[in-house]
């Protein structure tokens, strides 16, 4: 009997021993593969589980306040051992850290499970020479002035260097909310050497219009791209027959690999308006320069004749939409029609060069001599931190020749009416025209029936044809009103934001509603300063003054403290602009019959 009890019991422990053992629990588990990062890199964080998948994948969305997320990949590893099955899965996430210091990488939820917080350690980039030379990749930003003036220019420079191959690449473009940032030229690429070392350098360069004084950043750009890594790490059967993803038709020793680098954050402190600015037009540049050219000569000018004065603003450092309008007074003896300004923006490959183009047509009535008063631009220049003036001299005209007398008006005898004895003797003289005029001697007569009839189907084609360009010509019609009827009710939209920002006493938003409203009226142009706005409020006024004075007072504004722009009267600016704003066009009419008397000679 006891023997028999021995082999019962050796029995029930081999049975217990050759059970599988009891399932755990799921457990899901996270890391990254390095830490402490820099900020301009990317790091991976791995995040695994010991079971099956089951459908549920790790909610990525909860680092979106820390890092940015540049692609997650899965995968599934199963192995036997010891006759047991275990079975894995793992995901993948390249991550970019936003800020620097001590970073928590929080708990991620997978299905019902989460994984643990992380420690992250996020140093500041070492953007040294030295530094860089001895990595691979990497983005260099610079600017041609720490401290530039308000509305001025900044030349932010950006340059990817590497000493690899970049299959491919894209930069993001730089994002402020202080300035105006705009691309300028063409991408340069060359070849440097640092340190013996060989680099192939790409540039991109953009330039940043300030629009408020005080410290700013330029945050880091950017760049993302792919480039040809080393060996692989899989076994030689995964190298040799793709055993792993994305290897198929790729070289079995080289994968390409992801990277992501940032460019260094840049400091800035823009200038503020000098004191004595005194109502003066704001203008910094580096250069400025005014010249004039004449159509004709204007030391023969004969009374009727016509002389075209095109006046062009050169400025270096400044859009030319920023650069303010030339105006010529009215003169006695000699009439004035200017035409609209033709700005232009060029890059001379380190700073903009805006140009504004002025036209004036002069037509002399009379004679005599009359002065066209000089012309004076005031502007700053950045480099000696001092007020300049661009000037046009004075220039007198006189007019020579007389005024005709005034019978002279009369009609010339050659071109006067036709008498009533002249009528008289036309209709008698067809009274006695032979009947059989239009035929000649032994000829048969004309045949008028088929004349008549081709006359007629003529006007029947000719009624046909305008009837057909009517119609086209109505429908033309009702397209441009629906055209102009939508641009009435963007135009009316506009207005109404701008009245709204007035009255919500905010001058950033009278400024950007400002703006906003004049690019409609420059038909989709951008208006992109105060001064182009002042130019267009002007126009359907005679006395524009307080136009003047109130753009100039919220200009100032802009520019000032926070507690000195909370005193500025908006409700008051709307009144000052409204009339302006609300006029009506002229009629077509009035131009109609203006225009001719520019061409009366």
């Amino acid at each position: 009997m006891r023997i028999l009890r021995w082999i019962w019991v050796m029995v029930v422990c081999l049975g217990i021993m050759g059970l599988d053992p009891p399932v755990s629990a799921q457990t899901v588990r996270a890391y990254v593969d390095r830490n402490p990062v820099m900020a301009d890199e990317t790091f991976q964080l791995i995040v695994e589980t010991d079971q099956t998948a089951s459908g549920e994948s790790p909610e990525w969305h909860i680092l979106g306040a820390d890092f940015d997320v540049f692609g997650t990949t899965q995968s599934q590893q199963t192995s036997i051992i010891n006759m047991r099955t275990t079975s894995s899965i793992r995901w993948i996430a390249t991550l970019a850290p936003k800020r620097t210091g001590a970073v928590t990488i929080p708990p991620i939820a997978v299905g019902a499970h989460q994984t643990g917080p992380i420690q992250l350690m996020v140093n500041e980039p070492n953007h040294s020479s030295g530094a860089n030379e001895d990595r691979d990749i990497f983005l260099e930003a610079d600017v041609d002035s720490h401290f530039p003036h308000l509305q001025g220019q900044v030349l932010l420079t950006l340059r990817l260097v590497s000493a690899i191959s970049v299959q491919e690449g894209r930069l993001d473009e730089p994002e402020i909310d202080w300035g105006i940032v705009e691309r300028v030229g063409k991408d340069a690429s060359y070849e440097a050497t640092r340190n013996g070392r060989r680099y192939h350098v790409t540039e991109r360069r953009y330039v940043i219009t300030p629009q408020q004084s005080g410290a700013h950043d330029i945050p880091p750009v950017l760049f993302s791209g792919t480039v040809q890594g080393g060996r692989t790490r899989g076994t030689l059967f995964e190298e040799l027959f793709g055993n792993r993803s994305g290897s198929l038709g790729r070289d079995p020793f080289k994968t390409s690999q992801s990277i992501h680098r940032r460019s260094p954050k840049i400091g800035l402190t823009v200038k503020d308006l000098p004191p004595d600015l005194n109502g003066r037009f704001w203008l910094p540049a580096k250069a400025l320069a005014l010249t004039e050219t004449w159509s004709g000569d204007t030391d023969t000018l004969q009374i009727g004749d016509s002389l075209t004065r095109t006046i062009v603003m050169r400025a270096t450092g400044q859009r030319g939409e920023q650069l303010p309008e030339v105006t010529v007074p009215p003169q006695p003896i000699v009439k004035i029609y200017p035409d609209k300004g033709k700005t232009q923006t060029d890059f001379d490959g380190k700073w903009v060069v805006g140009s504004r183009e002025e036209k004036f047509v002069l037509v002399s009535s009379q004679p005599g001599t009359v002065t066209l008063p000089a012309i004076h631009v005031p502007w700053w220049n950045i480099e000696t931190s001092r007020w300049e003036e661009a000037n046009l001299p004075a220039r007198v005209l006189t007019v020579l020749g007389t005024l005709p007398p005034a019978s002279s008006a009369q009609t010339p005898p050659s071109v006067q009416a036709p008498s009533v004895a002249s009528i008289e003797r036309d209709h008698q003289m067809n009274a006695q025209m032979p009947a059989n005029f239009g035929t000649s001697d032994g000829a048969k007569p004309l045949p008028w029936s088929w004349i008549t009839g081709g006359c007629l189907m003529l006007w029947l084609v000719t009624l046909a044809a305008w009837w057909r360009e009517r119609q086209k010509r109505n429908g033309r019609g009702q397209e441009m009103a629906k055209k102009d009827d939508r641009k009435l009710e963007s135009e009316r939209k506009a207005i109404q934001v701008l009245k709204t920002a007035c009255f919500e006493e905010s001058a950033e938003k009278t400024r950007d509603a400002l703006l906003q409203w004049a690019s409609f009226k420059q038909e989709g142009r951008p208006c992109r300063s105060l001064s182009s706005v002042e130019r267009i409020l002007s126009q359907p006024l005679p006395d524009h003054a307080a136009i003047s004075a109130a753009i100039w007072n919220l200009d100032r504004t802009l520019y000032t403290t926070s507690a000195e722009q909370q005193t500025w009267d908006g409700r008051q600016f709307w009144e000052t602009v409204k009339p302006a704003i609300t006029a009506k066009p002229p009629k077509s009419h009035k131009h109609a019959k203006e225009l001719p008397s520019l061409y009366l000679h």
